[in-house]
């Protein structure tokens, strides 16, 4: 079945979505609605054929599926304008902390879905988590899934863990950025190139992720692996455990959940 595919906010997200979508051919050109203000980020796609407006009104007319590429606070600027033309629409979130009864109360008619993705999905690596939707039907929620899945993996969780999972996908590729970073810092000050040592530490850090998909082993007995007794590993970890790093995981988890529930609605 062919639908149509819109897109409001033509940021980071929305664009990977859009270039996963047109690259695995599950939806032309010509059937794809954009919005932005920004005259210079609907440039490029409008050379690709997507039909291209600043006008938020143009998307929500044209379109059966409209994703919301646009942060919470302009939410309650942006959804009046859609209300009265997305009745029987499917209109996808992927906002930390909007909920699908908030969206339901500013959309009604409109079959609302919740979607959490992350910045890798620019590459076609994404993990993106999607709330269960039982009022959408199931041949929509499979489209919608598809389109997410056209630039990484995805899976279907509950509404009531979205929160919770920001820093299992959504937030957490800050965390490897940010490890990687102070890693190419300590090597810097050994006085190891750096361009050198990132491309060691990030193809480390692709190795290590494949270990964990593809061996079967848990993340502690790869750990265990990797250690000798008295050796080097086992040296380094022991800063991990003077610094608290499992604590230090943990608030990091929790503030990203609450800062979620402080933005939601």
């Amino acid at each position: 079945m062919e639908r149509t595919l819109g897109a409001i906010g033509a940021g980071n997200m929305a664009g990977a979505i859009l270039s996963g979508v047109l690259a695995k051919g599950l939806v032309e050109p010509e059937d794809i609605w954009l919005s932005n203000p920004s005259p210079e980020k609907l440039e490029p796609w409008k050379k690709l054929g997507v039909h291209v407006s600043s006008d938020n009104a143009d998307v929500a007319k044209n379109a059966q599926v409209i994703v919301l590429g646009i942060k919470p606070q302009i939410f309650d600027a942006v959804l009046p304008q859609l209300a009265p033309l997305v009745q029987g629409k499917c209109v996808v979130s992927l906002a930390p902390g909007i909920s699908m009864g908030y969206l339901r109360e500013r959309l009604p008619g409109a079959m609302v879905m919740r979607v959490m993705p992350n910045t890798p999905m620019k590459l076609g690596e994404g993990a993106t988590v999607v709330a269960q939707a039982p009022d959408v039907p199931e041949d929509l929620f499979r489209f919608v899934v598809s389109l997410f899945e056209s630039a990484g993996t995805v899976a279907v969780i509950p509404e009531s863990q979205m929160d919770d999972f920001i820093a299992v996908s959504g937030s957490s590729p800050a965390f490897f950025f940010r490890m990687a970073a102070a890693m190419v810092d300590s090597a810097k000050a050994a006085g190891i190139d750096p361009d050198l040592a990132l491309s060691m530490v990030a193809q480390t850090m692709v190795g290590s992720a494949a270990m964990l998909t593809r061996t079967g082993l848990t993340a502690q007995e790869l750990t265990r692996q990797v250690c000798s007794p008295g050796g080097t590993t086992l040296a380094a970890l022991t800063a991990f455990d003077d610094y608290r790093f499992e604590e230090m995981m943990d608030q990091a988890a929790a503030r990203c959940a609450q800062r979620s529930r402080e933005l939601g609605r």
